[in-house]
């Protein structure tokens, strides 16, 4: 299968090279049979077809695989590489708003904010170019979304639907609006809000509910109470209706009818804690003393079973103080105390257990508890004497501390050991661990780490290599590969000819075949970014695995010396076409200046005038500013700019490299790239001015960063300036003469001079 694959790219790279682009295609197009994902076949046939056909069809073919190369690089997680795909797009064609839009939603999910906003600007504006004001009014929602806190936007967006007949759309910005003013406590600007949506759709029951709400907080119950009834009409079955009028039926003092309601919802939703912690209260408020308890109770075990001690702890709390001695409550106390290691509160509560239940006659009952305490706290005096007038003398009270106290002896043993180990006698600290797992826990993985570490440190390998064996033996059992890879290699190292490492290491290898192909395409991703650590890392625990993987070895030496990185291709790309210049109307414009961030007006009243033309609502932007793109994370920008480099869209490479020069670490790398860039068009000029300000910066080291003084000789040796190059590669060949071809720079340049 392999020589067919390398048979049929020979083919299509000599069909290539003879112009016969169609038949190239074709060949590559073979190879989609056995891999119909591979995104690079589709990428490449991409930029044969925009060599193969008349510009039109040229351009539509192309697109048509690049979106398939893009969609493959995104599902499976290259979003960087998605994303230079879907840039070659709009190279070729400006005009496609969706690509815009989904490079903005790309943007978004990796965190680049300012990009994403771009992004959907551009959008906006192609759709308010064909009048598709629904479109682009959907694009600036997305913007919106960036800026949460900037309502004003928001606001404006939704006077905009409201004057296109999008009522729906209008009322869904409104109510985003009024939740922001509620949490920052704006609330008779939310009020108003409400108040025009209810003028907009009367039968809202979202807004007649939250101004119902409004009313209650601020002490108008009856007010509240018609919001409540009102929407109960229109929603019969509406908890938030239901819970709006049980709260003012509380308030004013209604508690048959509070009860009522809150009944018929926990009916609905029985399980909602709030609900039933509602209907507490009401009973509470009825005095109703042992339902209200019985409901806290309930409460309290349902946060018990959920491991949430902390609010079952308050909940059990309250039921005591309602009804002292409802034992059950004091039950969950204890088993709370417990659970949270509480270990004074636990002996106070099991002691007035254990006394209660004994002064009651259940004897059982009292000894459980009795013994509970003395697992707590072995020398308890009271559980002590409480034990003896309950329990016979045969109880299983030994049995059961002999093995509590067999966990507490291990943490012992270990700490004693530690402490032998940091004082040098480590005979003493064999003897402890040796404790451990012949007489308590034979597979106790710390303390057979102690003993390897304590073996190999006195010399005794054979010993150091058994608990090697032991160790994988635990690992394998638990299915931690990557400790038994890590094991395998310390015992090689000790003995590598011992059979049972072998055989370890062979079923290591088989195991992981699959993940090894992995492994070394991952590596192989990481080279073609840049990322050359991750790479060597990847590669590094390849042949921990398999020592005799040859690309592993290859690549390792490679990216060591060099820092080598892959190359893809060059794309032919077509210019895109000029822009219409028949008028359309900006929506970027007229919403430009409520994008970007500005100081908040206050205002109490938001009321919408009806009466004002869909002109006259943009016309409030038309004296806007910049758009403001946020500062995005540096590493972010680097690796962006490492895919577009490899699809050869160098200037957007150049500018998101530039956006790593400001006193960051990789202001280095970043020049490099940058000066590369400029090399690949021809702009040898700014390619040397980047690398002249690279090697005066405090982060130069001729020992670490030969490789940019000797692409600044290289790129003056080729505008002319030749005694400037040879200064250079002397200066390199001074700190290193075996560095690359310079010793043969040095001699030719000295014999053109």
């Amino acid at each position: 299968m392999f020589s067919e694959k390398s048979k049929i790219l020979e083919t299509a790279q000599q069909y290539t090279i003879r112009g016969q682009i169609q038949k190239a295609i074709e060949e590559w197009k073979k190879l989609l049979t056995d891999t119909p994902n591979d995104a690079n076949i589709y990428n490449t046939i991409g930029d044969l077809s925009l060599k193969n056909q008349p510009l039109n069809n040229a351009r539509d073919g192309a697109i048509s695989y690049y979106l398939k190369a893009g969609e493959i690089f995104e599902s499976s997680g290259f979003a960087l590489k998605a994303i230079a795909v879907y840039k070659k797009i709009l190279k070729i064609d400006p005009s496609r708003k969706a690509i815009y839009v989904h490079l903005g939603d790309l943007n978004c999910e990796r965190g680049l904010m300012g990009n994403a906003r771009e992004d959907y600007l551009l959008a906006a504006k192609l759709y308010s170019q064909e009048g598709l004001v629904k479109e682009a009014l959907g694009v600036y929602r997305k913007i919106a979304d960036l800026d949460p806190s900037n309502l004003a936007v928001r606001t404006k967006i939704a006077e905009i639907f409201l004057k296109e007949g999008l009522k729906e759309e209008a009322i869904e910005e409104y109510n985003k609006v009024a939740i922001a003013y509620l949490k920052s406590g704006r609330r008779e600007e939310a009020e108003d809000l409400y108040r025009q949506i209810l003028r907009v759709e009367p039968n809202s029951v979202n807004a007649t509910v939250e101004v119902g709400r409004l009313h209650l907080d601020n002490g108008h119950i009856d007010e509240a109470i018609a919001y409540g009834n009102k929407a109960l009409e229109l929603s019969p079955d509406s908890t938030e209706v239901f819970s709006l009028l049980v709260d003012s039926y509380n308030k004013a003092r209604r508690y048959d009818e509070a009860e009522e309601l809150i009944i018929r919802v926990i009916e609905a939703n029985p399980d909602k804690v709030s609900y039933r912690d509602t209907l507490a209260s009401i009973l509470l408020n009825k005095e109703d003393l042992p339902r209200a308890a019985n409901e806290y109770l309930a409460i309290a075990k349902e946060y018990f079973n959920g491991q949430d001690f902390k609010k079952a702890n308050v909940y059990a709390e309250k039921v005591v103080n309602i009804v002292p001695d409802m034992i059950a409550a004091h039950e969950m106390l204890f088993e709370i105390y417990t659970n949270t290691a509480k270990k004074e509160e636990a002996i106070g509560k099991g002691l007035f257990l254990a006394k209660h239940f004994h002064e009651t006659g259940e004897v059982e009952r009292a000894k459980d508890y009795y013994l509970k305490i003395l697992e707590e706290d072995p020398h308890n005096v009271e559980a002590k004497d409480g034990l003896e007038k309950v329990a016979d003398a045969a109880t299983p009270y030994v049995e059961r501390m002999e093995e509590a106290e067999g966990t507490k002896d291990i943490t012992g043993k270990i700490a004693s050991a530690e402490v032998y180990i940091k004082y040098g006698l480590l005979e003493k600290a064999i003897v402890e661990l040796q404790d451990i797992v012949s007489k308590i826990d034979p597979d106790h993985e710390e303390a057979h780490i102690k003993l390897k570490n304590i073996y190999k440190t006195m010399g005794k390998q054979d010993k150091a290599l058994e608990e090697c064996l032991t160790l994988l033996r635990i690992y394998e059992s638990s299915g931690e590969s990557e400790r038994i890879e890590t094991v395998i290699s310390e015992a090689i190292d000790i003995n590598p000819d011992d059979t049972r490492v072998r055989e370890y290491r062979k079923r290591l290898i088989r195991s992981s075949k699959a993940d090894i192909d992995e492994m070394l395409e991952e590596a192989k991703f990481y080279a073609q970014q840049g990322m050359t650590e991750e790479a060597i890392n990847v590669y590094e625990r390849v042949l921990r695995i398999e020592p005799s993987n040859e690309t592993a070895s290859r690549q390792t030496e490679i990216l060591t010396k060099t820092g080598a990185e892959d190359r893809i291709p060059k794309v032919g790309i077509i210019q895109p076409r000029e822009e219409p210049s028949t008028s359309f109307f900006d929506l970027e414009e007229a919403l430009k200046e409520e994008v970007i961030e500005k100081p908040r007006e206050e205002s109490r009243q938001v009321e919408v005038p009806m009466a004002k033309s869909f002109e006259e609502i943009f016309q409030e932007f038309q004296e806007g500013v910049k758009a403001q793109l946020g500062t995005e994370d540096y590493e972010t920008h680097y690796n962006l700019g490492i895919a577009y480099k490899e699809m050869e869209l160098f200037q957007e490479a150049i500018e998101e490299f530039k956006l790593c020069l400001q006193e960051t670490p990789r202001f280095l790398d970043a020049s490099y790239m940058i000066s590369i860039c400029h090399k690949e068009l021809g702009e040898y000029n700014q390619a040397i001015e980047i690398l002249e300000m690279a090697i005066t910066s405090q982060q130069y080291n001729d020992q670490r960063h030969l490789i940019i003084k000797y692409e600044l000789g290289v790129l003056l040796e080729v505008i002319g300036k030749k005694e400037d190059a040879l200064r250079l590669f002397n200066h390199i060949h001074a700190t290193d003469a075996t560095y690359r071809d310079v010793s043969e720079k040095v001699l030719n340049l000295q014999k053109e001079i």
